[in-house]
């Protein structure tokens, strides 16, 4: 079950965000945002944890829609050059967008490593 409604991407980030394929991102940014949460230990009946929750799955979505989709395909060239075809990929972007992770961060969400025993 996905944390965020399309509703609540287009409140987030914008109704250029949204597309017809927003539902199933929003799965998949909801299954990211739960393996992240694996060992968090919260109340999920809590309104603030699910709206921090709501708002991470939107950024992922939001920062899928951005740079690429969620296999990573999306990644940008640092160089190009059409004589001799020569392309260069730029770095992977990272796994969790940057700001999925401030807003669990921010939450209390991220603050437990996990357990060895």
């Amino acid at each position: 079950m996905a944390h965020a409604s399309v509703e609540d991407l287009a409140a987030y980030a914008g109704h250029g965000a949204v597309t017809d394929d927003s539902p199933r991102l929003l799965d998949r940014g909801s299954e990211l945002i739960d393996s992240l949460l694996v060992t968090a230990v919260y109340d999920p009946s809590d309104e603030r944890i699910r709206d921090a929750l709501r708002r991470a799955t939107c950024a992922v979505v939001q920062w899928w829609h951005e740079n690429g989709d969620e296999s990573g395909t999306g990644v940008e060239y640092s160089a190009m050059q059409i004589g001799t075809v020569r392309l260069q990929r730029a770095a992977p972007p990272p796994p969790v967008p940057p700001a999925a992770a401030r807003i669990l961060a921010t939450a209390g969400l991220l603050q437990h490593p996990p357990s060895t025993t």
